[in-house]
């Protein structure tokens, strides 16, 4: 089928009387009028009956068999193209309005095609017709983006779903990679969506647990924490269920009523494209629906959290680095899913507020400038072959920025410590300033503190050790894909807490994904083998264990540094460097990416280079480039000795 099968009740039975009868009288009407003799009551000629009978859905159907059905002589050119297009305007109008699926479809291109046609013609024109250099072209598709940027993430909220998942992967994996405009509109949907109303929310709660609010929390509340594509969550403290117990805070997630009818229209969208435009990925696409169909159904992502913990525990990771959310049993359906509540500062916020630091510590009030100077200096690092070393928080001198010209790792360190320390001296001059204003203040005769002569927000602390935080993260899911086998498939920086005390926090078990051991260990050996820079051994492994790439050109003979080159972007590092051939060739990489094409991908690249693109991601939003086999070698070195 083009779509899901239309979950709403048949509509031919609305239809099929009223406009059978319509059409068909017209027909007798056409024929009455063609011939003024003819008495009113002319009988029904033979067989008209039967084509009233038929009904609206089968004339939608089938119009050619309805025409089929007719005399010969009913026949005119301009009746058989009214009919044609009353029948299409009708059919897409019945599709639209009963098939969810046709009217995503229609919703995401009606969006996306005025997007697609206007960077089209910016390029035509630049190129074709102006004839642009290369810096006039860049500056106006610079243009193009600044509007295309936040009109995508429109379309992508608008339509939320899978849609949502999409724009939190590309704005993590994308650094450096996609033009920093994208990266900047895409970040919030990190922290989530536009949260749905409470009266929604507690109904779905009542109508899935059996039981009201009242009975099942002493406090809810009503403005969430969080609203993801699936679901929301809200902080909240249940009743206590025996007489002497304590209230216990918990979080609720809940999932949206129509989220599960949303994913499998558009993966089903997904699995017709992946059809007929690269067939031989047809396993990848339905390996993503049943892991988003399990993403539906909490029963199935507290067992996840329940295993993953023990897993983790068994590993020594948790709770002494890592602190994955306990399941209370309570509270546990399809639709709402209860947890033990962490507290802490979310990933994406941190690298936000370091960023911040660090551009005040030069004068600025944000880091928007320092994040363009970045992405820049991002896009260089992987230019130069990427991954770990010189990578980091580069700044090159300007007057403008008054900023030191300084490279290399160790002057990122002391550039963050710097920041670190104004940013301490800065906090510790608020709080004398606050103490003096409470001392101002006075006391009134009752003992109470009078109110603070002092106006404006408290200046909240929230510096962590993000170094520490984002090793003890690339470490965590080494483990956990290479030794467990079981681990998180969505370490977006929005699903993971740095806890008070350093610790990580993990959530969201929604996504979990598996590798068996055989995958293990030839995901393991590729790990090596790419810590060595080993071609050879690398490509090989590639080609036994059935990745297939061939060239648009018919070509099918790889090199193997093609290959290595494809395996370092899915384990290892984001490299954007000219690629030297077996032969000594040089080509440009990025050409060489759009005259190849996967054939085949086996289920443990797919989901390894998943899980790696996004750990490298957030590693280089944070200014902090590395080499993730370089990272995993040593996990890669125990999972083969076991």
């Amino acid at each position: 089928m083009l779509f899901p099968a239309a979950r709403k009740p048949s509509f031919s039975h609305h239809f099929s009387s009223s406009f059978n009868n319509s059409f068909f009288m017209c027909k007798q009407s056409d024929s009455i009028s063609s011939k003024e003799t003819a008495p009113n009551h002319m009988p029904i000629p033979p067989g008209q009956n039967e084509r009233n009978a038929l009904s609206f859905s089968s004339f939608i159907a089938t119009p050619f068999t309805l025409l089929k059905q007719l005399k010969p002589s009913h026949y005119t050119p301009h009746k058989i193209l009214l009919l044609l297009l009353v029948t299409s305007i009708l059919s897409f109008a019945s599709l639209y309005t009963f098939h969810r699926g046709f009217r995503r479809t229609i919703q995401f291109w009606r969006g996306m095609a005025p997007l697609v046609l206007k960077y089209k013609y910016v390029k035509f024109r630049a190129l074709t017709i102006d004839h642009c250099d290369e810096e006039e072209l860049e500056r106006r598709l610079n243009l193009y983006r600044e509007t295309s940027a936040p009109a995508l993430v429109d379309l992508i909220l608008r339509l939320g779903g899978i849609y949502v998942k999409i724009g939190q992967v590309m704005s993590t994996i994308g650094q450096g990679l996609l033009p920093q405009q994208y990266i900047d509109a895409l970040r919030p949907l990190q922290d989530g969506v536009p949260p749905r109303n409470y009266d929604e929310i507690s109904r779905i709660v009542e109508t899935s647990t059996g039981k009201t609010m009242d009975e099942l929390f002493e406090s809810f509340d009503e403005k969430p924490i969080g609203a993801a594509s699936v679901a929301q969550v809200h902080r909240a403290t249940l009743r206590p269920r025996k007489e002497g117990e304590e209230p216990v805070p918990i979080v609720l997630k809940v999932q949206y009523p129509e989220v599960a009818e949303l994913f499998d229209a558009d993966l089903s969208n997904m699995e017709l494209a992946t059809k007929l435009f690269a067939p031989e990925n047809l396993e990848v696409a339905k390996s993503m629906r049943k892991r988003h169909e399990n993403e539906l159904d909490f029963r199935k992502e507290a067992e996840n959290l329940r295993e993953c913990t023990r897993d983790m525990q068994k590993y020594g990771m948790e709770p002494s680095l890592v602190r994955i959310p306990r399941v209370v049993e309570d509270i546990c359906t399809q639709n709402v899913l209860a947890m033990e509540y962490l507290e802490g500062v979310s990933l994406s916020d941190a690298i936000q507020q370091e960023q911040d630091r660090v551009a005040k510590a030069f004068g600025k009030q944000d880091g928007e400038e320092l994040k363009k100077m970045l992405a820049s200096r991002m896009k260089e690092h992987f230019k130069n072959g990427g991954g770990a070393g010189s990578g980091g928080l580069h700044m090159l001198g300007s007057k403008k920025m008054k900023l030191m010209n300084v490279f290399g790792p160790s002057a990122t360190a002391v550039i963050r410590t710097y920041a670190s320390v104004k940013d301490g001296i800065e906090n510790a001059a608020f709080s004398v300033a606050k103490f003096g204003s409470k001392f101002r203040s006075g006391w009134n005769q009752d003992g109470d503190q009078l109110a603070l002569l002092a106006d404006g927000p408290t200046k909240k602390n929230t510096k962590v050790n993000l170094g520490r935080a984002l090793k003890t993260l690339v470490h965590v899911h080494g483990i956990q894909i290479l030794l467990s086998g079981t681990y998180n498939a969505d370490p977006h920086p929005g699903n993971v807490l740095i806890l008070p005390d350093g610790r990580l926090g993990l959530l969201d078990y929604g996504m979990v994904g598996r590798l068996s051991q055989k995958d293990r260990e030839t995901a393991a050996k590729t790990i090596l083998a790419l810590s060595n820079r080993d071609k050879a051994a690398t490509a090989k492994l590639y080609r036994d264990n059935g990745y297939k790439i061939s060239f648009k050109d018919g070509g099918s003979s790889v090199d193997d540094a093609v290959l290595h080159r494809f395996a370092s972007f899915h384990l290892d590092r984001i490299d954007l460097s000219p690629l030297t051939l077996d032969n000594g060739e040089t080509v440009d990489l990025m050409e060489l990416l759009r005259s190849t094409r996967e054939r085949v991908v086996p289920s443990w690249i797919e989901e390894g280079r998943r899980l790696g693109g996004l750990l490298m991601g957030v590693n280089a939003q944070a200014a902090r480039p590395i080499s993730l086999a370089k990272e995993w070698r040593p996990i890669a070195k125990e999972a083969l000795r076991k």
